[in-house]
Formats: C-alpha cells, sequence, structure tokens
C-alpha cells in the first residue's frame, strides 16, 4: 500500500513537471501542426482519390470485353425476358368464291435471352399463330464468342441468314413466303467497320438421290452505315437449295408424293415436313439466290429485294405450265415517317411480284397501301389494303383480282 502511495505521488510530481512545457505551446504552433496534419490528411485522400479512379477505369474495360465484375452476380442480371402479342381483323375478296372476314391472334412470341458466361449467350423464342401454328420452339439456339466482338459461333435451331425480308407492311413480303428457311444449323459470323458476313450449315429436309447428310450449305455478306439524317444497306446472299426453305419444302413433298403422274401416292406425305416421301426421288439441290439494299435519307425510306431460284427444278418436284419451276420474287417499298398528334406514323406503299410461284398459291403481282402509327410506348396501330391479281388461266391460275384488308394491333415487350 505505501508502495502505491509512492507511485502515485511520483506520478503527480512528474505531471507538474511538464505542464510548463505544455503551457510553453503558444497557439501558432498549435495551429502549424493542425496544418501539417491537414495536408497530410489531403495527400491520403489524393492517394485514394486515384486508386479509386483507376479501379474504376479497370473495371469499365473489362465490362467492354465482357468480364463480369462482382457488382453482376446473380442470374436475373444476365436473363431478359421478351414478348410480342399481334391481334388482326381482316376482310377478303378471293379470287372466287365469297367474301370472308375473321379476327385472330395472328402471332404470340415469347423469347428469353441469357449471358450463361462471359463467351456463352442462349436465345429461345417460343411461336403460337392461330390457325396455322400451335406452341412450338420457333429459335433455341447457342451464340460462343466475346460479348461486343467482332466474331461468333451459333448453333442450334434458327432462320438462316437467306434473305433479309424487311418490310413496312403488316403481311409478310413474297420474298419471305418463297425463301424463309428455318433449320438446325452451325454458323460463323464476322462483324466489323459496317462489314457483316456468314457461313452456315445444316442437314436439309430434301435428300438428294436418297442420301441423307450434312451437306446443304450457304452464305451472306453485307454492309450497312448510319448517321443522323441517312442509312443505306446492301445484303447479298447464297443457298445451296433453296428447296429447303419452309414452303417450298412444302410444295416439294406435295409434288414427290403425287409422283410423276400426278396421282397422290402416299397420302401421309402430303403437306408433312418430317415424313416426306423424297429420300429416293429429289433429283438435285436446286441454289438460290438473294440481293436486297436499304435507303434512308430523312424521312423517306426506300427497301427492295430479289430473292429467287437459279435454275428450274424436276417438273415432278415443283411444277409450273406442265415444266418444271423456277420460282423467283421481287418487292420495293417507299416508306415516309411523320408524327400525329406526337406519336410516330409511318404510311407505305409497295409493289411485289413473283414468277413461276404458282405451286405456293403465291399471286403473280400485289400492290400494297399501308399506315401504322405508335399509339403508345409499346402498342401499335396498323392497316393495309392489298389487290392482288393471281395467275392467267394458261398458267394455271383463275386470271382473277382479290382484295385484302387488314387491321392489326400488336404490342411488344
Amino acid at each position: 500500500m505505501k508502495q502505491l502511495k509512492r507511485l502515485a505521488v511520483a506520478g503527480m510530481a512528474l505531471s507538474i513537471w511538464h505542464m510548463p512545457a505544455l503551457a510553453q505551446e503558444t497557439i501558432e504552433e498549435r495551429l502549424a501542426n493542425m496544418e501539417q496534419r491537414i495536408q497530410y490528411l489531403e495527400e491520403r485522400v489524393s492517394v485514394q482519390d486515384e486508386e479509386i479512379i483507376k479501379r474504376d477505369l479497370q473495371i469499365a474495360k473489362l465490362m467492354e470485353h465482357g468480364v463480369q465484375t462482382e457488382h453482376e452476380d446473380g442470374w436475373f442480371n444476365s436473363v431478359q425476358v421478351s414478348g410480342l402479342v399481334e391481334v388482326e381483323a381482316a376482310y377478303e375478296d378471293p379470287y372466287e368464291g365469297d367474301s370472308t372476314s375473321d379476327a385472330v391472334l395472328a402471332k404470340m412470341e415469347l423469347g428469353v435471352t441469357a449471358q450463361v458466361t462471359n463467351w456463352v449467350g442462349a436465345e429461345v423464342v417460343l411461336l403460337h399463330e392461330e390457325d396455322e401454328t400451335d406452341i412450338e420452339v420457333d429459335v433455341a439456339t447457342m451464340t460462343i464468342g466475346p460479348q461486343e466482338g467482332p466474331w461468333s459461333f451459333t448453333a442450334g435451331q434458327y432462320f438462316v441468314p437467306f434473305g433479309t425480308f424487311e418490310s413496312n407492311f403488316i403481311s409478310d413480303p413474297m420474298t419471305l413466303e418463297l425463301g424463309e428457311t428455318r433449320e438446325s444449323a452451325l454458323q460463323f459470323s464476322f462483324e466489323s467497320n459496317g462489314f457483316h458476313t456468314a457461313l452456315f450449315a445444316f442437314n436439309g429436309d430434301n435428300n438428294e438421290d436418297g442420301e441423307d447428310r450434312f451437306e446443304s450449305f450457304g452464305a451472306a455478306l453485307g454492309y450497312a452505315t448510319e448517321r443522323e439524317d441517312s442509312a443505306f444497306a446492301v445484303n447479298l446472299s447464297y443457298i445451296s437449295d433453296i428447296g429447303d426453305s419452309d414452303n417450298l419444302q412444302d410444295a416439294i413433298a406435295d409434288g414427290l408424293a403425287a409422283g410423276p403422274d400426278g396421282e397422290i401416292e402416299d397420302d401421309d406425305a402430303t403437306n408433312n415436313d418430317e415424313t416426306a416421301d423424297n429420300d429416293a426421288d429429289y433429283d438435285s439441290h436446286v441454289s438460290g439466290w438473294s440481293t436486297s439494299a436499304m435507303l434512308r435519307i430523312g424521312s423517306l425510306s426506300l427497301l427492295a429485294e430479289y430473292l429467287g431460284a437459279s435454275e428450274d427444278f424436276e417438273a415432278h418436284e415443283l411444277e409450273f405450265d406442265g415444266e418444271g419451276a423456277e420460282p423467283t420474287s421481287f418487292m420495293v417499298e417507299a416508306a415516309y415517317d411523320f408524327d400525329v398528334a406526337g406519336r410516330p406514323a409511318t404510311v407505305a406503299v409497295g409493289y411485289q411480284e413473283t414468277d413461276e410461284a404458282l405451286a405456293l398459291e403465291l399471286p403473280e403481282e400485289r400492290l400494297m397501301l399501308g399506315f401504322s402509327v405508335e399509339m403508345m410506348d409499346g402498342v401499335a396501330l396498323a392497316v393495309e389494303g392489298a389487290l392482288d391479281d393471281d395467275y392467267s388461266e394458261k398458267d394455271g391460275g383463275t386470271g382473277e383480282d382479290a382484295r385484302i384488308v387488314t387491321l392489326q394491333l400488336a404490342t411488344e415487350f
């Protein structure tokens, strides 16, 4: 206890001994010390700011090259869902018979896209068309390649890049009716400085000489440029067998099922893409070509496309006027954009024609006039009128006209 008291007394004496030294520190000296400390802290903050800026730049570069950071964790950040609903009401005065009218769910699409990893993406699209297509997988693909990179490799079921089929109208252009091709295929694509190219290959349904091989192929090449008030694009594509297009497959299957004498040999083969008896009877692949161009200057835009077979099919495969058909199609459109009550609107006029495409039940000529307006965000109203001229009676048609008026209400998200 005495030792503790002695230590306490010594401590107090030591404190009293240093008090004059503390008292001797002037206000100026304290301010100088504070300024030094503030300067030191400012230097530390400046260094930390530089480090933060460097880190942000590194993160931005990584994101540009498709590298995920810790802020992007979670599957919900890489999955997007989109959809389309189109309801149409139509009045038709056909080539022959009474006029008809109807309202249908023309199209329902539901799509999901996902960035599975930094190098792998996937897409699935479901489709339903009333009276035409039950719910089916329209597109299902996986794509390998760097995000925002110049090249990619795609595998799965999709519409191969044969033809462009752009249009301002509700109805599909007749180039699409002739050439649209959905297959399970492999594709390599490259894009740089406005140029784009694609090479694809698949096993078509029309087997030459009965040989079931992965031998159908095609290529596409194009260039596109866009400025503030103008745009231009041109495309060229090739396919080794245009007979693999969706509608030509059906027509060829019907021809092969009928046989050389025109009589149906296999009812089950008719109108059946999967079981068409064309393995032994399909003579040879018929290649197809497509070229298209688009020009926009201000509010005015022009579209044109040609698509067709490069030679005749055999008469028992696809017939026209008693001989083998060489179907072709052409379309041209002009459109003008303007505002209606502050909402974007478009008026368009178009002309389309086909040659030797009677077996596809397409008209020989078509004149079109259309108008569309965005009623609100994601909702559009469109109306179009079409005047079709059928092939002449000499060519196997009716030689008559048909009139169709279509009203469409569409929404997408």
